[in-house]
């Protein structure tokens, strides 16, 4: 027979298979840091790198995330240990990349269904 203790250790064991790291950064946010991961990487992909084909792309793909990372007030250690628990479950992961992937087909990232008087296949208001 199973004693209390044993139970409990089961059980903490349940609970804490269900929960996110502490550490983890959630899904909003980490969809915000990965959307301007990808914005910073197109634009030196785009347009430094471009103009310049001699930089250090490494070193300067390194410095371009870390301004990404203090932007959002976000350590490396926290993004790295982010990136491998979303690697490891890959529901979750598939969820922020559908969210990025859909905020990349909105005009200027921005959600523009909400506004009134919108017509798909039409420009914006101004307003």
């Amino acid at each position: 027979m199973i004693s209390r203790f044993g139970v409990f250790i089961i059980c903490c064991l349940f609970i804490s298979c269900g929960q996110e790291n502490s550490d983890v950064l959630p899904a909003s946010k980490m969809e915000k840091v990965l959307w301007d991961v990808a914005q910073s990487s197109e634009f030196l992909n785009g347009f430094v790198y471009y103009k310049y084909p001699t930089l250090n792309r490494a070193a300067l793909n390194d410095a371009m995330l870390d301004r990404v990372l203090k932007v959002h007030k976000v350590s490396r250690k926290q993004f790295d240990q982010s990136m491998e628990w979303y690697q490891q479950h890959p529901k979750k992961l598939m969820v922020v990349i559908d969210s990025i992937t859909s905020r990349q087909k909105r005009p200027n990232g921005t959600d523009t269904s909400a506004q009134k008087g919108f017509v798909p296949g039409e420009a914006p208001d101004p307003k």
